[in-house]
Order: C-alpha cells, then sequence, then structure tokens
C-alpha cells in the first residue's frame, strides 16, 4: 500500500528528478521510492562506522599509543624534578 506524501524541494532537485523520470521513462514518485532505500542504507552504514566505543575499547585504543616512560623505578624523579 502506497501513502501519499509531500515534501518540498529545491528548484534544482526537481529538475533533475524530472529529467532522471524522463531518461528512465518512470514517474519521478517511482525514482524517489526507489532512492530512499539506497539513502537509509547509507546513513545506517555511516552510523555503524562511528560506533561509539566502549570503555574497553577507548582503553585499548588508547594503550596502544601510549608513550613508554625510562623503564626505571625512578618515574618521580622524571615527572616531578623538572
Amino acid at each position: 500500500m502506497l501513502i501519499r506524501t509531500q515534501i518540498l524541494l529545491e528548484e534544482k532537485q526537481k529538475l533533475e528528478l524530472e529529467e532522471l523520470a524522463r531518461k528512465n521513462e518512470l514517474s519521478i514518485s517511482e525514482i524517489v521510492r526507489q532512492s530512499i532505500p539506497l539513502v537509509i542504507n547509507k546513513i545506517k552504514a555511516k552510523k555503524k562506522k562511528t560506533k561509539k566505543l566502549t570503555g574497553a575499547d577507548a582503553l585499548l585504543k588508547w594503550a596502544k599509543n601510549a608513550v613508554h616512560g625510562p623503564g626505571d623505578s625512578e618515574y618521580d624523579k622524571y615527572a616531578y624534578d623538572l
């Protein structure tokens, strides 16, 4: 079942849709219906890429970039006796 809806387009968008519909012998509605799943999938894929790190994942990521210290037990000397 199709549901009627109304959208506002910029003039350039409308002209491009009309041209695309004419070239492919489809209605503008059909072009829009075919495009919606593509846009939804693209947005979902983008969200998966920017998934928030869990606490453990964040700590592991930071640990990989950690700088090694002086390697002895005199850390306080190096850190605080500047």
